[in-house]
């Protein structure tokens, strides 16, 4: 996890410093070059959305492609895809269409010691211990918390007849349907097991995120969040 996140946010890097690589948009005078479109629209450009703690940048290019990378706390997001402008508004479609991460139910395991919930990856089947489990009890309490490699259980007597569990992953707003444990057939003494189908993890879909220039800030809205970023002046143009 921690590789993939050195190269996420390296990743974000590369990208903004792609940003001031860019061509400038023609002077009065100079042949402008050629692009897909009949001129270049103002959407074309380097964005720089860097806060405190947070990397963001994107690349909206004349060829009609976009990408796009965040990387804040433990989160590591990147997009990419087509762009076209639509009366003033950016238009994105990311392709191709990114898949969403997820748990699964997987089966059932006779453990008379062992943890009420174990999740594994799906890819290997080795532990999975960057969720957490929220169990529903009988009596309408809640009770959850991380489920390390060796599975998780309530304290005892916390949730003495659970009656279904929730997994999520936080930082990247993962949540599982609600599985009803009865009706998976589990009882006490064995093991729900789930799996973890990482698919696109950390890829944002944009498709149908709009896009408008407001005094020099692109202002995305559609996407995962609202987003801001500073289009940035080509390298020629910079200090």
């Amino acid at each position: 996890m921690k590789a993939r996140r050195a190269f996420a946010i390296a990743g974000v890097s590369l990208l903004l410093a792609a940003c001031a690589h860019l061509p400038e948009t023609p002077r009065a005078g100079e042949s402008p070059v050629a692009t897909t479109q009949e001129s270049p629209s103002e959407f074309v450009g380097a964005y720089n959305g860097n806060s405190f703690e947070t990397a963001m940048g994107m690349l909206v290019e004349a060829d009609g492609t976009f990408r796009w990378g965040l990387s804040v706390g433990g989160l590591d997001m990147r997009a990419s895809g087509t762009w076209e402008e639509r009366d003033g508004t950016l238009l994105l479609t990311s392709t191709p269409t990114p898949v969403a991460p997820e748990f699964a139910w997987s089966g059932l395991e006779q453990t008379p010691d062992g943890p009420l919930v174990r999740i594994v990856r799906a890819s290997d089947g080795e532990p999975f211990q960057y969720a957490s489990a929220t169990l529903e009890c009988s009596d309408g309490k809640r009770v959850g918390d991380q489920v390390m490699n060796e599975g998780w259980s309530p304290d005892p007597g916390a949730c003495p007849d659970p009656v279904a569990v929730r997994l999520r992953l936080s930082m990247y707003d993962i949540v599982s349907e609600r599985y009803d444990l009865a009706a998976l057939g589990w009882s006490p003494g064995m093991t729900a097991r789930f799996e973890f189908r990482r698919n696109d993890l950390g890829v944002a879909d944009f498709t149908g995120a709009t896009g408008r220039l407001e005094d020099g800030m692109l202002k995305l809205e559609g996407a995962r969040w609202p987003l801001e970023m500073r289009k940035m002046p080509p390298r020629e143009a910079q200090p």
